[in-house]
């Protein structure tokens, strides 16, 4: 079936309110989890941690169901819309009642993050660079997010006055046509499917590993910080235009490649990290496509399945002392390759089963 395409204008229109929105909602989620500890409402770090770890469970262990529900509704605005309420609620709960909020944060991005992103998979369908760009603002948002909590400078209501107008341009922009008609697979290609799923998943998964246990010394400088930053929104950004153009297997694995030297010798050089990282999230947007081009018609649910594997990847990293023990040099040396490799195999099956279109250029 043939979608009518969005004008260019209208892509940068909903690239622009979703992706600023993104950021926002990530923004106001740092700062509300960051203001509950330096507002020394809870005061034990064992405790703030676990809120920590409460906020990420909601966050991107939901968007799978919240997916799967939103496709049966077919309701991405919708979605993102009550994501954005329910993040605005929690803005203004943390002071009294922290753990509601928190709740309230976690669910709400997750809402925001399912919403948002199936329409980004709709704006360039079967393409990479518009899910990038949605994706990339949510690093730059929360970094300064936590920034603002940390200082114990949060004010609920300029941000929440932003979100309001963003919320109605979400609904004064034209969304692009959404398809959910879901497609069967062909039985003897099951198989490759499995194996697609499996592959990118572990991939995804080691990507949140590696970005969790990655130590940085000098991050203490906030210059430095906010150029590591501005580096993986980026890469992430940077990562869909150039696939596109140049092939997702190509840039995809290259990039991953070269980015090994760099993060696992270069962790101590901050220009060198920096690229390293910057290399590293590339895949990032790659990644989700590809999920999402194998489950035609089930936007939600794809967005879904990539954030499961962040909070799997990160999930080892709860406890300090695996956190400590997987950050050293020939772990994060042997992760990567097994990130290299999956990435490998699972777009090259993607390629030769379910796109006839050359991935790889």
């Amino acid at each position: 079936m043939e979608y009518k395409k969005l004008s260019i204008k209208n892509i940068i229109a909903n690239l622009f309110v979703y992706g600023t929105t993104h950021a926002l909602i990530d923004f106001i989620c740092g700062a509300v989890l960051f203001s509950i500890f330096s507002n020394k409402i809870i005061v034990d770090l064992t405790k703030f941690t676990n809120l920590v770890i409460l906020y990420s469970i909601l966050a991107f262990g939901l968007q799978i169901f919240l997916g799967i529900f939103t496709d049966y509704l077919k309701s991405p605005r919708m979605t993102a819309l009550f994501g954005c309420i329910f993040t605005g609620i929690s803005a203004f709960l943390f002071l009294s009642f922290p753990i509601l909020a928190v709740v309230f944060a976690g669910i709400g991005n997750a809402l925001f993050h399912v919403g948002g992103g199936s329409i980004s998979l709709n704006l360039t369908p079967k393409k990479v660079i518009a899910p990038g760009i949605y994706v990339a603002p949510g690093a730059i948002g929360l970094f300064f997010g936590v920034l603002i909590g940390k200082a114990g400078q949060f004010i609920a209501w300029p941000y929440i006055l932003v979100l309001v107008i963003l919320c109605i341009l979400m609904f004064v922009i034209n969304k692009p046509e959404m398809n959910y008609i879901k497609e069967k697979i062909n039985k003897s290609k099951i198989n490759y499917f499995e194996l697609i799923l499996i592959l990118i998943f572990l991939s995804v998964a080691i990507r949140s590993l590696i970005g969790t246990v990655m130590v940085f010394p000098w991050k203490t400088n906030i210059d430095l910080a906010i150029i590591l930053t501005i580096a993986i929104v980026l890469g992430k950004g940077l990562g869909g235009i150039l696939a596109d153009k140049f092939g997702w297997i190509r840039v995809g694995v290259i990039a991953l490649i070269l980015s090994i030297p760099f993060l696992v010798f270069g962790a101590n050089i901050p220009l060198i990290a920096i690229i390293g990282m910057f290399l590293f999230n590339i895949t990032m947007p790659i990644t989700l496509v590809a999920i999402s081009n194998i489950l035609p018609g089930r936007p939600g649910f794809a967005f879904g399945i990539t954030c499961l594997a962040l909070i799997v990847g990160a999930s080892p990293t709860f406890n300090f002392e695996v956190k400590k023990l997987l950050s050293g040099q020939i772990f994060v040396f042997i992760i990567i390759i097994i990130s290299v490799i999956a990435l490998y195999f699972g777009l090259n099956t993607y390629k030769n089963y379910f796109e006839k279109k050359s991935l790889s250029k």
